[in-house]
């Protein structure tokens, strides 16, 4: 008679919950496996067991007991719940695991492309992810390697939180530095179930008004979790004293400062009683726990994309059209640029068609004459202009106008103001030197005809 098959029974884990929320630098290079750099704050239990807690002022044996458990226990990393991030959002359909960080780039401004993402809910329309930055979660595990611990997996209290059953109750749990709440939301997209929301809150400030407001189940069992809460949910400020209840009473400030030095001296023992009943209790149910290989598809880093053979040969088809363009780009190009060019050739052997004229050479050297001719009057224009402007230098005479015309240049002056007959007739007697100087009182102005060169032939075209 066969034996029926029964199931494995599940080893039982070792939960490993470090205090801090970054890992602590590790130099790569040091010799010893387990330095004081290593050793943090770290509280450690097996499921369903009591808790212990471990710091760099507990004894060598003490760390290597842990580490005697890791090689016998598969091993669990518990993060502190504000290390990670959590979101529950619409996701159109097909979408790869790839394009998940596509989903985050308007609900969160860190670099999507450097997170670790892990999918917790993944449904037609809606997709429900945890994340952390892929370095940080790289640092704590090679934290934990060096400890001995050789983590399987990694994990975070919210993820043993039950689910609420209503959307107007939390369930939560204080861990000794937050209060973690888990509630429900509407869909995210139609026919999606309630959409879970996570909050890590720091638990000596009161929770915000939309957590405040619903009922709240305390996961752990006990009631007296912090001076700011009660059994009901009702988490807001801190208990009023007789003195901050604004009855003008003198009395009372002094009963309120005794007891906020109570509450101080209370609070660090408070909150590590807090994190003991949290532990106890993650240790009775732990969560889930979740692989340290990044998965975001094919981000990870050893992952090829392999293309299809449709892709491949649409790829071709692509290059080989482009290549045909190309081609038909370049041959009409070529085809242009020599017709331009036959066209250009024709054009200047067409203007030497026929005999030469015979008066070619009297032409030429008339032309050479006249563009003689026209420099020297340019270079006679240009000295008498010096001259002019520099024999009226000292007066506020301004050039208004130059005109040419043939051989002969007409120049003008302007005064500022009406000027005086003995200012008009120094000015004339200056430029009467390079030519005929006469005085507009109409226009207001001075002029002076001046010759260029009487004897130069007009330059012909």
């Amino acid at each position: 008679m066969r034996r029926s098959a029964r199931p494995a029974r599940a080893a039982t884990r070792l939960l490993v919950a470090p205090r801090q929320r970054l890992a602590p630098l590790i130099d790569a290079s040091a010799d010893t496996e387990t330095d004081a750099d290593t050793r943090l704050r770290v509280d450690w239990c097996l499921e369903g067991a009591t808790p212990h807690t471990l710091s760099d002022a507990s004894p060598p044996e003490a760390w290597q007991a842990l580490t005697r458990l890791a090689a016998s226990h598969p091993v669990t990393l518990l993060l502190a719940a504000d290390a990670v991030s959590h979101f529950h959002l619409a996701a159109p359909r097909g979408l790869k695991r790839r394009e998940w960080p596509l989903l985050l780039e308007t609900v969160t401004s860190e670099a999507v492309d450097q997170l670790h993402l892990q999918a917790l809910q993944r449904g037609r329309g809606h997709l429900e992810l945890i994340a952390l930055p892929r370095a940080e979660l790289a640092a704590w595990h090679a934290w934990a390697q060096r400890l001995g611990l050789a983590p399987t997996g990694w994990s975070c209290a919210f993820l043993a939180l039950p689910r609420p059953a209503t959307p107007d109750q939390i369930t939560t749990l204080d861990d000794g530095s937050h209060r973690l709440c888990l509630g429900l939301a509407a869909p995210v997209a139609p026919g999606a179930p309630e959409a879970r929301q996570w909050l890590a809150w720091p638990r000596d400030w009161p929770l915000p008004p939309a957590w405040r407001e619903r009922d709240c189940q305390i996961v752990d069992g006990n009631i007296d979790t912090g001076p700011d809460i009660d059994a009901h949910g009702d988490t807001g400020q801190p208990r009023q004293r007789d003195g901050e209840r604004g009855d003008g009473d003198g009395d009372g400030d002094g009963d309120g400062e005794r007891h906020d030095d109570e509450r101080h001296d209370g609070g660090e023992a408070a909150a590590a009683q807090a994190r003991l009943r949290s532990l106890t209790w993650l240790s009775a149910q732990p969560p889930a726990a979740l692989p340290f290989a990044d998965d975001s598809g094919a981000r990870r880093q050893g992952i090829t994309w392999q293309p299809q053979r449709r892709t491949l040969w649409l790829a071709g088809a692509i290059a080989l059209l482009a290549l045909l363009d190309a081609s038909l780009w370049l041959a009409t190009s070529w085809r242009g640029h020599t017709s331009e060019n036959q066209r250009q050739a024709a054009a200047l052997a067409a203007r030497f068609v026929g005999p030469p004229p015979a008066d070619a050479r009297a032409a030429l050297v008339r032309r050479a004459d006249a563009i003689d001719a026209l420099a020297r009057r340019n270079h006679r224009l240009s000295e008498a202009l010096a001259t002019a402007t520099a024999q009226l230098a000292a007066t506020p005479w301004q050039l208004s106008r130059l005109a040419v015309s043939g051989n002969r240049a007409t120049l003008a002056w302007r005064y500022p103001e009406p000027p005086a007959p003995v200012v008009v007739n120094r000015a004339r007697q200056v430029l009467a030197t390079l030519g005929e100087a006469q005085w507009h009182a109409l226009p207001g102005e001075l002029s002076l005809n001046l010759p260029l060169a009487a004897d130069t032939p007009e330059p012909t075209p």
